[in-house]
């Protein structure tokens, strides 16, 4: 479980649906491990394509703002990422299963 400092680092992506929630946060953990959040980078880094590292990129730094460089939130951000990222991919998965046995459409 988080403790409410680390938890306090993601409130941002608390306020996202749980697939996507659990996909910037996958993409913020590769930004803050490499140091870099240039779409290009994240892109190759990622095996994803330029346009969509673009679009996740431009979605973290809405949310976070300038907390993405300051030092002390990007530690707390990185804490926190390793015990959110299990919870969020597996309510991802819950919600998918969920549509799916619906008949509702399985996309996020």
């Amino acid at each position: 479980m988080l403790d409410d400092d680390n938890g306090a680092a993601l409130d941002p992506l608390e306020k996202v649906k749980p697939h996507s929630r659990w996909i910037l946060g996958e993409t913020l953990e590769v930004m803050l491990h490499n140091g870099s959040f240039r779409p290009a980078d994240v892109s190759a880094w990622m095996q994803l394509p330029p346009s969509t590292a673009a679009y996740r990129v431009r979605l973290l730094r809405e949310l976070f703002g300038e907390e993405l460089h300051d030092p002390g939130p990007r530690l707390a951000m990185m804490r926190a990422l390793r015990s959110a990222l299990p919870r969020w991919r597996a309510e991802a998965a819950y919600v998918k299963r969920r549509r799916s046995a619906r008949g509702g459409d399985t996309c996020c």
